[in-house]
Order: structure tokens, then sequence, then C-alpha cells
């Protein structure tokens, strides 16, 4: 669930009254298994190509943030805390969300390229200002649903940024092992590399459904039921945001921020890695979200899996592309199915 320059270059056209439909690769929207040579490419871009071209974004940040923070003197200044290094890290981070979770916002419920897209909406209502939607500011709304999600949100990159210093210092003092050489070992720097959007979204779905009720949400853990535990705790807080916006990704309990970056936290635990397979993965949890959660169809992010999962909780728990978890584990629910959804489904059943 991430967003690029074809949403924004949508976004622009559809704020002309030139709405365009912005198709995948070799004309279909997501690839499908079928016969024909259309679709078996489409499988092979997806599963070997795309899959991994769809998250550009989220690799150019790491490859920016590794090139700046992660020079030949990088562990000899990170052997010990000082505000000289943890600074700027912290500000980076910081600087990212205002840039990519805030200018999402801007761009899909504030500016006038907005006015564009109303009609795409999933939820017609506003959740940040009911009353007059054009009203809608960058970190605050009558309704408090902003002011919740900004301040979680941010919460979230803050660990994301703790986290970040935290792997610097112990890689620098020898606690955990890392090499600096990403070509000295090109086969596995690049399998690692290319694992990260397969573990992402096998330790997604793996996460979020684990923090749903397993049997039972009324008697929790005197059931046995841990996610029934977690859920009413920990990931209630994110489905407060039952409409979700930009700011929504994010926007999640500092138990679930721990659980949901473990992503990123647990594989140099097991490997010897690469600072920027360590980067790759963070950036991926922290920009991710954006998209799938901005509550627009096409042209912008088109998350209606996900967005039905906010509407409707117990299902669609993962990301349908590249791989359909919730297909395999019975928890798919297609939005089409559910006409009170809003305008884009009503128009499916026509």
């Amino acid at each position: 669930m991430t967003y690029g320059v074809k949403h924004v270059v949508g976004i622009a056209k559809a704020s002309e009254k030139k709405p365009v439909k912005v198709k995948g690769f070799f004309g279909t929207d997501k690839p499908v298994f079928g016969a024909d040579w259309n679709e078996t490419l489409n499988q092979v871009w997806t599963y070997a190509v795309g899959c991994h071209a769809a998250h550009a974004l989220e690799f150019s940040v790491a490859l920016i943030c590794y090139f700046l923070m992660f020079d030949d003197a990088w562990m000899k200044r990170c052997k010990e805390l000082s505000f000289d290094w943890v600074a700027p890290v912290v500000m980076f981070n910081l600087g990212c969300m205002m840039v990519f979770v805030g200018g999402w916002h801007w761009f899909t419920y504030i500016s006038s390229y907005a006015k564009g897209i109303v009609g795409n909406k999933f939820n017609p209502d506003n959740q940040y200002e009911r009353k007059d939607p054009s009203s809608v500011k960058m970190f605050t709304s009558s309704s408090g649903h902003l002011n919740r999600e900004v301040f979680y949100t941010t919460l979230g990159w803050l660990q994301s940024a703790g986290w970040q210093i935290a792997y610097m210092w112990m890689w620098a003092n020898g606690k955990l092992g890392v090499y600096t050489d990403f070509w000295s070992t090109p086969a596995y720097s690049l399998l690692v590399l290319g694992a990260v959007t397969y573990w992402r979204e096998v330790h997604f779905y793996t996460c979020h459904r684990g923090m749903h009720p397993w049997w039972s949400i009324k008697n929790g853990l005197a059931n046995g039921d841990v996610g029934a535990f977690l859920y009413r705790h920990v990931h209630s807080l994110h489905h407060k945001s039952y409409n979700p916006g930009p700011w929504s990704g994010l926007s999640m309990h500092p138990v679930e921020h721990l659980m949901y970056y473990s992503c990123a936290t647990l594989p140099p635990l097991f490997l010897t890695v690469h600072p920027l397979h360590f980067l790759y993965c963070k950036f991926h949890a922290d920009i991710a979200p954006i998209g799938g959660h901005d509550g627009f169809d096409d042209p912008a992010g088109n998350a209606d899996s996900h967005f039905l999962h906010h509407a409707k909780y117990e299902c669609n728990y993962g990301v349908p592309w590249p791989i359909n978890f919730d297909v395999m584990f019975g928890t798919w629910k297609e939005f089409k199915d559910y006409p009170e959804m809003g305008t884009r489904s009503l128009k499916k059943k026509e």
C-alpha cells in the first residue's frame, strides 16, 4: 500500500476535469492468474519485478538516508550517543513524515487538486470537518480525528527514528553483525534486499491478524484469546480511524508501533545485514501505509480492501498485492459486495 508519481499526476489531471484510470503494467489494474499470455506476463512482472518497483519511493528514501548518514566515519561517530548524529536522524525522519504524510494529506484533502477527487472518496463523509469539508486543516480538526492521528503518527515516526539510532549504535559497538560494503557479497546483498518486499507482506498479515480476536472478543484472555486482548487495549486505537486519511496509517498505540516495526528490527538480530537492508525495511513500514489509508479510489491510493477492513473490522487483514493471504486463510471480502460503502461500490454494481 503505497503511492507514487503516477497518483500525483492522476490527481492533478482529475482536478482539471480529466480523470484518468491509473492502469498497471500490460494494461490491467492488478495482475490475476489466467491462461492467456497477457495475464502470464502480468504474473511474471508482479512477482519478479512489479512488487519491488511499486516501492521505489521507499527504497529511494532509504538510499538517500544511507548516503547522508553512513559515510566512512559513521562507525567511529556512532560509538557514543551524541547530539551531533542523533539529532540529524530524528530530523530526517520527522522531515520525511512532514513531506510524505503531511504532503499527501494536503494534496488529497486541502489543496485545489483535492476538489477533483472528492467524488472518489470511499466514504463521502469528511471525517475531519463534517460541516464544512472545504475547511480541513493540516494538523487539527473540529472532529478531533486529525489531532489524534497526527499525534500518534508522530509518535510512530519518533519510535522509528529511535530504532534507527539504536541499531546504528549497536552496529558501531559490535553488538550486532553488520557489513559496510554492499557489493562485497552481491548475491546475498541483493537477495536480502529483494526479500524485504515479501517479508513485509508476511509480517504485516501475521502481526495484524494477531491483534484481532482469534475466536472470542467477549472474554479475551479469560478465554485464551490474546488477539481479543490486544485489540481491546492496543489495536482499537488504530480503528478509531474508521474513515481513514493519510495520517491514519501510523496512528496506532505505541505497543502496536513496537510490533509493527519489528519487521525491521527482528531480521538484524538473526542475520548479518547491510544498513541499507534495515533502512529499506524501516522506510517501507513508514511510508507504505500512507496511500493505503488515504480513503480514495484511483487516482489516489485505491486501497479499497483496506478501507473495508477499517469499516468492517474482521476481514482483509493483509495487502492483496502481490500475495493475498486473506484469500488463503478465508478472511477476504470484496469491496463491491458492500454497496453501502459509498459511491464507488454503487458504480461497480451498475
